[in-house]
């Protein structure tokens, strides 16, 4: 080596082993906390999904299900033939295993919680975008799992002894491997909406009047 030159090593980034280690330890040991505890949220959002359909969620609990093993996040509801029907024509319950109600949790907040992000003002700007598309991304899988079983009862009573809906088909997707894919594409739109989002900095301009703030769009590395 020539005089002159120097050599610089770069320390490995660690953020990606560390997180994913503390979150693969989450989902293991608190898979069930996490369910029981957002039991609430999946009631609320599959009473908000099923609004325009003859449906009535009930109840949510998270219980053993007959001879299935494990634990299951399970919503109860009444099916009518139409909306103005009085009575129920069916009563169903829907069920996902905790272990799928965890998975895309932890695929989601992994990939934006490990993204190397050089500016903290973008890194809160992912977690503010992030919150909403976890509603979506959760919406569009356990959700949608928890309420096929609705419509296939509700293509049952029309008639049809054995359906195969739009909604059993995309809750096949979703247990097939489609849970994974759309939280990280999910993850990845968050993080492309976070660094495409101006950051705004209150700052003084050089000819504003004293005590005049005014909010100016800077530039900051991500």
């Amino acid at each position: 080596m020539s005089s002159g030159q120097a050599v610089f090593y770069r320390r490995p980034e660690l953020r990606w082993a560390l997180v994913a280690a503390v979150m693969l330890a989450a989902g293991a040991l608190g898979a069930e906390g996490y369910v029981r505890s957002a039991a609430r949220l999946y009631e609320a959002l599959a009473s908000l999904a099923a609004r325009g359909h003859p449906w009535t969620v009930t109840s949510i609990d998270v219980a053993a299900d007959g001879d299935h093993p494990g634990l299951f996040l399970r919503l109860h509801g009444d099916v009518r033939v139409d909306s103005s029907a009085i009575a129920p024509a069916a009563r169903v319950i829907g069920r996902v295993q905790v272990g799928g109600v965890i998975e895309g949790p932890l695929v989601f907040w992994t990939l934006l919680l490990a993204w190397p992000f050089t500016a903290r003002r973008t890194r809160l700007t992912m977690l503010a975008y992030g919150l909403p598309m976890f509603v979506i991304l959760e919406t569009g899988t356990t959700v949608s799992q928890l309420l096929a079983g609705f419509a296939q009862a509700s293509a049952m009573i029309a008639g049809d002894h054995d359906p195969l809906t739009s909604w059993e088909r995309w809750s096949r997707f979703v247990e097939s491997g489609g849970r994974d894919m759309l939280a990280m594409l999910a993850a990845l739109l968050t993080v492309m909406l976070a660094r495409a989002a101006p950051i705004v900095a209150w700052r003084r301009g050089p000819s504003a009047a004293p005590g005049d703030r005014r909010p100016k769009v800077v530039e900051v590395r991500r």
